[in-house]
């Protein structure tokens, strides 16, 4: 049976994971060359913006899409607590890049990408809430 305990500790979980493992399709090409392109511009935009160089896009595009699905992973072990802090920090650094770098809307998504990081990272920072005193939070709040 679902308590109401449960559903609350479980939802931005299950929303957070959802969404990362979503965004995989793009980053690892599985969805196809049209997704693997689309995702290719934004990290060849965010390379050149950090770096002013296009040739780290792959660096950029699978590293953030291997430490997404480590962050999936986790929300669902005993590690939720580091899981939903890596989580804040990768979705930090989108939202950043969104508003310093890249822009808001991207390919026509009309900021499509961008609301999904802001979710992610209130489902992220909720877990990491809940998860407290199961890591190094519980020493500061």
């Amino acid at each position: 049976m679902i308590t109401r305990k449960s559903l609350f500790k479980y939802t931005p979980r299950v929303v957070a994971a959802f969404i990362l493992l979503q965004t995989l399709w793009f980053k690892f090409g599985i969805g196809g060359n049209a997704a693997l392109k689309e995702s290719k511009i934004i990290f060849v935009h965010l390379s050149q913006s950090l770096l002013d160089t296009g040739q780290y896009e792959g660096l950029f595009r699978l590293g953030t899409g291997m430490a997404e699905l480590l962050v999936s992973i986790a929300l669902f072990t005993r590690y939720a607590g580091y899981g939903a802090l890596l989580g804040v920090v990768i979705m930090l650094g989108a939202i950043l890049s969104h508003l310093l770098l890249i822009g808001i809307s991207i390919n026509g998504d009309h900021g499509q990408l961008m609301v999904m990081a802001v979710i992610v990272l209130i489902c992220c920072v909720k877990v990491a809430f809940n998860e407290r005193n199961n890591t190094v939070l519980k020493r500061f709040i």
